[in-house]
C-alpha cells in the first residue's frame, strides 16, 4: 500500500505536542512530527497537504448497536463494538471463562466492587483485569463512594458516561477519574452520534466537576477502545504503529482550557504544555475527512 504524507496541519498525537505532519503506510501510523523532516523521511509518498486542519484520532462508539454507520462516519465517529450488558448474575461464570464483563447501567457499583473483588482473591487481580470490567452510565456516576471507586480500580474495572442520555447534574466527574477507574464515554443519543456535545457535557456538568477537554476528548476515543476490548493503551492515539484510523477538521483556532478554582479558562498559551483542542464554545468543526485503517471511511482494501 502506498505511503501517504500529511503536512501543513495540527495533529494530536503523543509523538510530539507540536506535529503538523503524519505518515501512515499499510494502515497504520509511521510517523508524526513537523513538517521539516516529512519528504526527507517519506520521499516516495503520496502528499496531502492538509490546509491547517486539525488532525486526531476518530471518535469511536462503543454502543453501537442499531447505529447507522454511514451516519456515524460522517459526524467523525467509528464502531468500537462492546458485547451486550447483563446484570450480576453469571458474573463469577463469565470472569472464570475470561469473557468480557460487561454491567447493565442499573447495577450496583457497590455489589459490583465486592464480587470482583472476592473473585479477584480466588482467580487473581489480572484475571479479572483482563475481562476489562465495563459498568455502563446510571448508578456509577451518582454518589458513587471513594472505597468503591478504589476497589472497582483495582481490579481496571472502565466506567462508560453517557454524556448525552444520564443526567450528570451535580456528579463530580473529576473525582471519579482521579480514582483510577478509567472513563469511556458515549457519544450517543437514541439512533445518532453527536461527539461534540458530547464532550460540552462533559466538560460543563452543572454543579458538578467536569472534564477538561482534553480529558474529556480521551474519553470518547481511546477510553471508548479501552472499554471495547483494546489492552495496549495505545488504541484510539495517532502512536507510531497503531491503526490510521483518525479524522480531519477544519476548526478554528485551538485553544488549551485550564482550571482556576470552579472557573474553567480558554488560554492559546503554548507554555501550558497541555495539547490544544477546538473551543468548544464556538460552532462544531467541520469534519474533512475520516480515515480507518488508513482507507477513506466506507471503502475496503
Amino acid at each position: 500500500m502506498t505511503a501517504f504524507l500529511a503536512t501543513g496541519g495540527r495533529v494530536l498525537t503523543p509523538a510530539s505536542r507540536d506535529a503538523t505532519a503524519l505518515a501512515h503506510e499499510n494502515g497504520l501510523i509511521v510517523w508524526a512530527g513537523s513538517d521539516a523532516p516529512g519528504p526527507a523521511l517519506f520521499p516516495g509518498a503520496e502528499r496531502v497537504d492538509l490546509e491547517g486542519d486539525w488532525v486526531a484520532p476518530a471518535f469511536a462508539e462503543c454502543l453501537p448497536e442499531g447505529l447507522g454507520l454511514a451516519a456515524a462516519a460522517a459526524r467523525g465517529v467509528v464502531p468500537a463494538a462492546l458485547p451486550s450488558a447483563h446484570g450480576l448474575d453469571g458474573i463469577e461464570d463469565r470472569v472464570r471463562a475470561g469473557e468480557r464483563v460487561v454491567l447493565d447501567a442499573d447495577v450496583d457499583p457497590a455489589q459490583l466492587a465486592a464480587e470482583l473483588t472476592r473473585l479477584a482473591g480466588e482467580v487473581g487481580g489480572p484475571a479479572v483485569a483482563r475481562c476489562i470490567p465495563v459498568l455502563v452510565g446510571g448508578t456509577a456516576t451518582r454518589n458513587t463512594d471513594d472505597t468503591t471507586l478504589a476497589a472497582l480500580a483495582a481490579v481496571g474495572t472502565v466506567i462508560l458516561l453517557r454524556p448525552l442520555v444520564d443526567d450528570l447534574a451535580g456528579t463530580d466527574i473529576v473525582r471519579i477519574a482521579a480514582s483510577g477507574v478509567a472513563l469511556a464515554a458515549s457519544t450517543r443519543v437514541g439512533d445518532e452520534v453527536r461527539p461534540w456535545d458530547a464532550l460540552r457535557a462533559l466538560t460543563s456538568v452543572e454543579g458538578g466537576r467536569g472534564l477538561s477537554p482534553r480529558a474529556a476528548f480521551t474519553a470518547t476515543t481511546r477510553g471508548a477502545r479501552r472499554a471495547a476490548g483494546a489492552r495496549d493503551g495505545t488504541a484510539g492515539t495517532l502512536t507510531p504503529g497503531t491503526p490510521a484510523t483518525f479524522a480531519r477538521w477544519q476548526t478554528g483556532e485551538l485553544a488549551v482550557v485550564a482550571a482556576d478554582d470552579a472557573v474553567q479558562r480558554w488560554s492559546t498559551d503554548p507554555r501550558s504544555g497541555v495539547p490544544p483542542m477546538p473551543d468548544l464554545t464556538g460552532p462544531d468543526p467541520v469534519l474533512r475527512a475520516l480515515l480507518v485503517d488508513g482507507l477513506p471511511a466506507g471503502t475496503t482494501a
